[in-house]
C-alpha cells in the first residue's frame, strides 16, 4: 500500500526548538510559548535550550519539554550538539536574541531549518533611554513613556505565531489566551514547617531585590509602603503575615526591613533560603508579592497571585510591567526615567529619586484591596 506523504506530514506531530537561557524572568515570560502550544498542538515535542535554574524549573512545571542545558562556558562540542538536535526540529524560535543565538540561527537557515526570532524592539528601547538622559529633571515623564506598545511576553509569542502559521498549526484565539504560565501540581511534594504555617491565614510576599542594585528600591521606600499597609490593617481581626523571600543577597535587606517596622502580625524571613520551586510554593499561598522590576514577580504571575512592582530606573514601556488583571506597576514621572535598557546604570544624580518620588499610599491601597479580595483564599 502507498502512503500519501501529505498524510503522514499531517498526522505526524510538529518537533519545535525554543532558545532562552536567561534571565530568570524572560524565561518565565517565554512559557506564554508554552501554554500557546500546549492549546494548539498538545502532542508537539518541545526542545527548551537554557540554563539552570530557570531551565530546571521550566521542565518541572512543563514535564514533556525536553530541556536542554548549553554550556556557560562555550564548549564547542556540546553547542555542536545542541546545533544537530535542533537540526531534527520543524522550527526554532529564538526568544533569546543575543550574539550567540543569532549565529545559532544562522547556522540553522544554512541547514534549511525555518528559524524564526523574537521581535523585543531594541531600538525602542533604546530612544527611551537617550530620552531620559536628554530630558533629565528638566521636564515630567511624558505618559508615553510608561505605557507598553507591547508586552514582552507577546512579542515572544509572535515569533511562535509566524511559526506555526508557517506550519499551518496556528490559532488565533488561542494566541489571545496565551500567557506566561507555571503549572504547579508538582509542589504539593515540598513538605516544609513554613508552607504548613502560611496554609493558614492571609500573607503579603515582599521581595526587596532585584539582578542589579539600581533596579532596588531604597529600604525605606519598603518601609513606607508596608507602614501604610499595616496602619490600614489596625484594629482587624486577622493580620496578614508578611513573608521575606529573594536571593541570599536580599536576605541583610529583609532584616533590614524587619527592623524598621512594627508588623502587628507574623513574620518569615526566607530571602534566601529556598530553592527556586519552593519560592514559586510560597507565591502560590499569598494574596500578593509586593517587589521592584525582576524575575520573582513574572513567577508571582505565572501561578497566579497578583503583584505590585516597583519601577526605577526602568520604565513599564520596555514591556516587563505586569499583566493579570488585578496586577499594578507604580513608578514616579520623574523626567530622567528610564536611565539604562536594563537597570544597571547607577543614578547619576545618586539619590534614586525615581523610587523616592513614587506614591507609597496608592500601593498599600492596592495591595489591602488584593488581601481583602476574597476570591483568593
Amino acid at each position: 500500500m502507498v502512503i500519501d506523504q501529505k498524510y503522514l506530514l499531517e498526522v505526524s506531530s510538529l518537533k519545535i526548538g525554543i532558545i532562552r537561557t536567561s534571565s530568570i524572568g524572560d524565561v518565565i515570560l517565554g512559557t506564554a510559548c508554552l501554554d500557546y502550544l500546549r492549546q494548539v498542538a498538545p502532542d508537539a515535542e518541545v526542545i527548551w535550550v537554557g540554563r539552570s535554574p530557570s531551565l530546571h524549573l521550566v521542565h518541572q512545571c512543563w514535564p514533556s519539554v525536553v530541556p536542554l542545558e548549553i554550556p556557560s562556558g562555550g564548549s564547542s562540542k556540546k553547542s555542536r550538539e545542541i546545533f544537530q538536535t535542533l537540526k531534527t526540529c520543524d522550527a526554532v524560535i529564538d526568544l533569546q536574541t543575543n550574539f550567540r543565538s543569532r549565529m545559532m540561527m544562522a547556522s540553522l537557515r544554512r541547514a534549511k531549518i525555518p528559524v524564526f526570532v523574537a521581535d523585543k524592539a531594541p531600538r525602542f528601547r533604546t530612544k527611551l533611554v537617550v530620552f531620559g538622559w536628554l530630558r533629565g529633571r528638566l521636564a515630567r515623564l511624558p505618559a508615553s513613556s510608561k505605557i507598553a506598545p507591547t508586552l514582552q511576553f507577546r512579542m515572544m509569542l509572535d515569533a511562535l505565531h509566524r511559526a506555526l502559521v508557517f506550519l499551518k498549526k496556528s490559532d488565533a484565539a488561542s494566541l489571545g489566551r496565551s500567557r506566561p504560565n507555571l503549572p504547579n501540581n508538582f509542589l504539593a511534594q515540598i513538605e516544609q514547617s513554613w508552607a504548613l504555617e502560611m496554609s493558614f491565614g492571609n500573607w503579603v510576599a515582599v521581595s526587596p531585590g532585584a539582578s542589579h542594585e539600581p533596579k532596588r528600591a531604597p529600604t525605606e521606600v519598603f518601609a513606607d509602603i508596608l507602614g501604610a499597609l499595616a496602619a490600614q490593617c489596625i484594629g482587624e481581626t486577622t493580620i496578614p503575615g508578611l513573608v521575606f523571600l529573594g536571593g541570599a543577597a536580599d536576605r541583610v535587606a529583609a532584616v533590614t526591613l524587619m527592623d524598621q517596622l512594627s508588623w502587628p502580625g507574623a513574620v518569615i524571613n526566607l530571602a534566601g533560603k529556598l530553592t527556586l520551586d519552593q519560592t514559586m510554593l510560597a507565591l502560590t499561598k499569598v494574596k500578593t508579592l509586593l517587589s521592584n522590576d525582576s524575575g520573582l514577580a513574572h513567577i508571582a504571575e505565572a501561578v497566579g497571585t497578583p503583584v505590585a512592582v516597583l519601577f526605577g530606573p526602568t520604565s513599564e514601556a520596555f514591556g516587563f510591567s505586569p499583566h493579570l488583571a488585578n496586577s499594578q506597576s507604580f513608578s514616579s514621572d520623574t523626567g530622567c526615567r528610564p536611565c539604562s535598557k536594563h537597570g544597571k546604570t547607577p543614578c547619576r544624580y545618586n539619590d534614586q529619586m525615581c523610587f523616592r518620588s513614587i506614591d507609597t499610599r496608592q500601593i498599600a491601597l492596592h495591595m489591602k484591596r488584593l488581601i481583602d479580595d476574597r476570591t483568593r483564599l
